[in-house]
């Protein structure tokens, strides 16, 4: 599957790979629909992903939903907009290289939807869980990817929340095979 994408791995993502210590495995914060108990989540459950830890962003981040009620994160200064940036509350995952290639299908990032960055996370609760990870860690995240924003994501018409909650999920997020083809991502995954 990993040969077949057509897109160049970021320099901070092919140095961030490894990050956890052992070839293969690589910690990533979810904020959104893949979180235990959403739409997305079987794609953890049914991989060899474990479970880390509660986290939130380090630093504070722009939380939007986009059309469909997709959450993104915004970075760099589309994080600054009318609603000020707050800490971003989601959690801490561990997968191994075919974990992250499915995400990287799920989270459109061959096609613009989602950028996979690497961000600075807080590791909440117990700080001696399995993996070693302390107060902070760093891990993959995905934020708004340039066609996305080019869309309108982050856009004054975007709705900013403070967290992506089972409410907010409910009430708003559409999965992708019951979108238009026509809207972004429809087509990356059978989600």
């Amino acid at each position: 599957m990993a040969a077949a994408r057509a897109f160049a791995m970021p320099a901070a993502v092919a140095a961030a790979r490894g990050d956890t210590g052992g070839g293969g495995s690589h910690r990533v914060f979810v904020y959104g629909t893949l979180k235990r108990g959403f739409y997305n989540h079987r794609l953890l459950a049914s991989s060899s992903a474990s479970f880390v830890a509660e986290a939130s962003t380090r630093r504070p981040m722009r939380l939007v939903l986009g059309e469909y009620g997709v959450p993104y994160l915004m970075k760099g200064e589309d994080a600054s907009k009318d609603t000020p940036p707050t800490r971003v509350p989601g959690e801490l995952w561990v997968v191994d290289d075919e974990g992250l290639d499915a995400l990287d299908v799920l989270e459109g990032v061959s096609v613009g939807m989602y950028e996979r960055v690497t961000l600075e996370v807080q590791v909440a609760g117990d700080l001696q869980r399995e993996g070693g990870v302390g107060e902070d860690a760093t891990a993959f995240g995905y934020v708004a990817g340039a066609e996305s924003i080019a869309r309108g994501v982050g856009s004054a018409g975007c709705e900013t929340i403070r967290a992506y909650d089972l409410a907010t999920h409910e009430r708003a997020y559409v999965p992708k095979r019951d979108r238009p083809a026509t809207s972004l991502g429809a087509r990356t995954s059978s989600s």
